[in-house]
């Protein structure tokens, strides 16, 4: 198996836990990925929107629909006021926190599968391949 069809499953395989184990009522998948990757001091939008892979229209949508729910508000930066910042509101804290509670049941299952002699071995090389992935991100080009 060679890199392209171990990403492709694995990507698969992750979205699917994911889909079968992580939830909020009325939350759709996009918005948890969101509502996840939200730091405390907040995100601008253009940085949301590339860490979940969506063009910037989209991302203002999702965010708009994480309004309505009353679990994030948006603000112009207090630096350059053309630049919007998203922040969690104290529901969107709750419902953040909710979800990292599943993450960790979700990861301490996982945990259980791997031999406890490869668990830190596998921590490494998960480390390793988030930080490539992170990489090819950041350099924000196109790979195909």
């Amino acid at each position: 198996m060679n890199y392209g069809e171990l990403l492709s499953s694995f990507l698969v395989d992750l979205q699917s836990l994911y889909r079968q184990n992580i939830s909020i009522s009325g939350a759709s998948f996009p918005q948890i990925i969101a509502i996840s990757i939200m730091p405390d001091d907040g995100i601008e939008m253009s940085v949301l929107s590339k860490k979940v892979g969506i063009d910037n229209s989209t991302a203002t949508r999702l965010v708009m629909g994480l309004e309505k729910k009353g679990w994030v508000t948006r603000k112009p930066s207090r630096h350059d006021k053309r630049v919007i910042q998203v922040f969690l509101t104290a529901e969107g804290d709750l419902v953040q926190s909710s979800l990292e509670n599943q993450f960790e049941k979700l990861g301490a299952a996982i945990e259980k599968e791997v031999d406890p002699l490869d668990r830190n071995e596998t921590i490494e090389f998960v480390s390793s391949l988030h930080w490539i992935l992170s990489k090819l991100i950041l350099r924000d080009e196109k790979i195909v």
